[in-house]
């Protein structure tokens, strides 16, 4: 697990793929000789026997890919064991042996092409199932006698014997009983590989439920998220929806569900939601005006069918609540749901019991550090790396959030009990070999002379646009808040015509509450007027950095405050895109 660091620069995770023309053979251990070796496996897809034919797709489509590919089904690990149908053990033998059992092969990583085995059984159908570990950990639920044992594919990952319960390895599962589900899962992560580059690569989407902790919690959390904002790479596009009408972000309440998908459809790199959520929905929002309490949902499966993300541009969401993952329910469970639905997002990270809001922000924060900040190559990666922060706590922040998290469990032992809990709650439905959408081009910003002032922002300041390729980028630039401020105020509403029997009244409150939203999620302050001021070269280590100049101004001088300064960069076929952020100060 890297070092990192939130407030310096994004770091690039590099994998090394080397290239095959085809998946290595499906019929156990090579029998080559060593000077004939056959070349090491780096994704390995343990199937469900009706499903070998979609995983042999898959691998193709991995290989091609420059990933070493193979496909073992329950029944071929069966026979290599001299089994039936083989367990757990046998499986994560299976495994060990292809990720090497001396060095583990660099990026390696599993997938498992096939459904959990429900809670109410002890065997498996090795037709459509591979089983998941129960383990002896028990669930976050706040009255004993209902928590549960946790189930986690996390036994999968851990297979170096060192008795730490880290993933040594990115494992992800696609829960498909049915080769048409399975088939729709490549499809989907075939479309996201292949969308194209575009502004969409800059949105985070978060929403959120009320935590409902009591109000000294709640306000904590809410603070803890603020300051996580500012955190997130600047160059980012941060949108938020919260289901609270005292919140700046508050949206309509019996449009909150539709608000969500309608804010997933832009297309985004991360979907978060942060709340309360059950095996089959989120959370509800409540407004309570006059002792009158309405319930809106926040999504139901119901919702799912709603998704239209088009082009490809489908994100990585992230469940951040109870349940949701809860592959082993007969009845299914919200990720499942979301990941056979075409043009939903393309994989989710979701718990499979009960979790708590504080490993809950860790692990949070973590996913948007790997994703976003470090900039990994494949979800896995990033997937393994945020669950190992949970206990390696590497995160210059972790001190900090630790001093906060004393206040509710104040025993260090029993919030270590819980981040552990947690390695086997999280789990990723979806493909860990999906290589994340980042950047084509590698660009920078930089202000020259003094920077942006009151004056100067309106007479003109140079900026420098940085590629470490030669290129005649077609960019553009605005100015933003922070992401803690408005750039404008919010308008005053009648909160309790919201639920008014009176239309006209809710209407009108409605109709405001949906602009505050767009107001509060708008940190637009101006947009720059562009001119191309020459072209340099700079000498950078073995390679060079190219910079292209631009002479920049606004309409009107800036007010005195903290502003972000953004580059959006393509190339001039269109193709790529890169995007950089500058912060800066204009004082009084």
């Amino acid at each position: 697990m890297k070092k990192f660091s939130l407030f310096a620069s994004a770091l690039a995770v590099v994998f090394a793929f080397v290239a095959s023309p085809a998946p290595v053979a499906q019929d156990g251990p090579s029998k080559d000789t060593a000077s004939e070796a056959a070349p090491l496996v780096d994704y390995l897809i343990i199937c469900a026997d009706g499903l070998s034919e979609v995983a042999a797709e898959w691998a193709m489509y991995r290989s091609d890919n420059g990933r070493i590919a193979k496909v073992l089904t329950i029944s071929q690990i069966g026979k290599l064991n001299e089994m039936e149908q083989p367990g757990l053990t046998e499986i994560k033998n299976t495994i060990l042996e292809h990720a090497g059992e001396e060095e583990i092969v660099e990026g390696f990583q599993v997938l498992l092409l096939g459904d959990c085995p429900t809670e109410s059984t002890t065997d498996y159908d090795s037709k459509t199932e591979i089983p998941w570990m129960l383990t002896r950990q028990v669930d976050s639920n706040p009255t004993e006698s209902r928590r549960q044992r946790i189930p986690t594919d996390n036994f999968y990952a851990d297979i170096i014997q060192d008795a730490d319960g880290l993933p040594d390895i990115a494992v992800g599962r696609i829960p498909a009983r049915t080769v048409e589900d399975a088939r729709l899962a490549l499809k989907k992560v075939k479309a996201y590989e292949a969308a194209p580059e575009g502004d969409w690569m800059r949105n985070l989407t978060f929403f959120a439920g009320e935590g409902r902790f009591g109000a000294q919690i709640d306000k904590m959390l809410e603070s803890i998220f603020i300051r996580f904002a500012e955190q997130i790479g600047q160059a980012y596009n941060v949108r938020m929806t919260y289901a609270n009408i005292e919140s700046d972000y508050a949206y309509v309440p019996r449009k909150f569900s539709e608000k969500v998908i309608d804010e997933a459809n832009r297309g985004a790199i991360l979907l978060t939601y942060l709340g309360h959520g059950m095996y089959d929905r989120l959370d509800n929002m409540y407004v309570e005006i006059d002792g009158k309490r309405e319930r809106y949902p926040i999504l139901t499966s119901e919702h799912v069918d709603q998704f239209d993300i088009p082009d490809g541009k489908l994100p990585v969401m992230t469940i951040i609540a109870c349940q949701t993952g809860y592959m082993d329910h007969a009845q299914g469970c919200l990720a499942e749901k979301i990941c056979f639905t075409e043009k939903a997002p393309v994989a989710v990270i979701a718990s499979s019991r009960d979790s708590h809001p504080y490993s809950n922000t860790l692990i949070q924060k973590a996913v948007v550090q790997e994703v976003v900040n470090d900039r990994a190559v494949t979800l896995g990666q990033a997937f393994m790396d945020a669950k190992r922060e949970l206990v390696l706590a590497e995160d210059p922040d972790r001190k900090s959030l630790e001093l906060m998290a004393m206040f509710i469990i104040p025993k260090k032992s029993e919030r270590d009990e819980l981040n552990r809990s947690h390695l086997s709650m999280y789990n990723l439905t979806g493909d860990p070999g999906l290589r994340l959408k980042q950047p084509g081009l590698n660009v920078g910003a930089k202000l020259g002379g003094s920077g942006i002032t009151a004056k100067n922002s309106a007479e003109g300041f140079t900026l420098q646009v940085t590629c470490d390729e030669k290129l005649e980028l077609e960019a553009e630039a605005w100015i933003e808040c922070r992401r803690a401020t408005l750039a404008n105020p919010v308008v005053e509403y009648d909160k309790a015509a919201l639920t008014s029997g009176d239309e006209k009244a809710r209407s009108t409150a409605e109709d405001t509450l949906a602009k505050n939203h767009e107001i509060a999620n708008d940190k637009l302050v101006a947009k720059l007027k562009l001119t191309p001021d020459g072209e340099g070269t700079v000498e950078k280590g073995e390679g060079e950095t190219f910079v292209r100049f631009y002479a920049g101004k606004t309409d009107s001088p800036l007010a005195p405050g903290d502003y972000i300064l953004k580059v959006f960069a393509r190339d001039p076929k269109g193709e790529r895109c890169g995007f950089a952020a500058v912060e800066f100060e204009v004082k009084k």
